[in-house]
């Protein structure tokens, strides 16, 4: 019974972190960290247990023990739970990287953009060597579209990461539902 208390107050320590105003990044060590601690926790706790002994056991002498089982399969529905939400929250940092790359390509794209019309301004006035100010226009102009295919490949995987994290969305319901209604 005191292993079950301690493992429900893990759960809960980790449900208080993912509630918390924590960033994204503590969440996720301290969550990782506690589940790893958890997990071979519980993994103890079920193999310390000789199974074949215990079948020997009779019925009236279990008393407590499928209400135990029955909280420890609770809890574990809430450990992943809380793992869901970890993930979800990965994906959503790994979306915003994404989303800060596509900003800076486009500030890249800006700055080319705005580059070329001064390379254009300085050769429509004879200045510099012809030469090398079509070059460096046409360079600027290949770079722009280079930075378009880029982003139009980023808007890819942002599309992928964000499908991964709709169907996260449908589990955690799934499981916040069930958890629920025990």
């Amino acid at each position: 019974m005191k292993k079950i208390l301690t493992v429900s107050a893990v759960i809960m320590l980790v449900s208080f972190l993912l509630a918390g105003c924590q960033t994204a990044q503590t969440v996720q060590q301290s969550v990782t960290s506690t589940t790893k601690a958890m997990t071979s926790k519980v993994k103890i706790f079920l193999y310390d247990i000789d199974e074949k002994l215990y079948g020997t056991v009779p019925a009236e002498k279990r008393v407590g023990i499928a209400e135990a089982e029955k909280v420890l399969m609770e809890e574990n529905e809430k450990l992943k739970l809380a793992e869901l939400k970890v993930e979800k929250a990965e994906l959503w940092e790994d979306y915003y990287s994404l989303e800060m790359e596509i900003a800076k390509k486009n500030r890249n794209i800006a700055q080319a953009e705005v580059n070329r019309l001064k390379w254009e301004a300085i050769e429509r006035s004879d200045l510099g060597k012809k030469d090398e100010n079509l070059e460096n226009i046409a360079n600027l102009k290949e770079k722009k579209v280079e930075l378009a295919k880029d982003i139009k490949d980023i808007q890819g995987e942002m599309g992928a990461v964000k499908s991964k994290i709709d169907s996260l969305d449908r589990e955690i319901e799934f499981l916040e539902k069930r958890i629920g209604e025990q």
